[in-house]
């Protein structure tokens, strides 16, 4: 089931409006499409650890620290695992387990 695409406003810089649409003519593609691919790639780079920390807020690790201090090391890697995709992916494996 393919889901349906979420409409939001977002504000840019007026350079970087510019740079999307020179990459958009560039690859043939429109200024969404762009943005979206953009975002894709960004995002599948993200299992590892410096990638997923450089867009962590500041304080994130031990704010998140304070409310899981019994989990075990397996288990904090699976509650980041399980953060990182997808809903599709959320969703399979929750049936999965379920």
């Amino acid at each position: 089931m393919t889901e349906k695409p979420y409409k939001i406003v977002v504000r840019l810089p007026e350079v970087m409006r510019g740079q999307i649409t020179e990459a958009a003519l560039l690859y043939h593609r429109s200024m969404n499409s762009e943005i979206v691919a953009r975002l894709e790639h960004s995002f599948s780079v993200l299992p590892d650890g410096q990638s997923r920390a450089g867009l962590e807020p500041p304080l994130h690790s031990q704010i998140e620290q304070m409310f899981r201090r019994n989990l075990t090391e397996d288990e904090e890697r699976i509650i980041k695992g399980f953060r990182g995709l997808n809903n599709t992916k959320k969703n399979a494996l929750l049936e999965l387990l379920g």
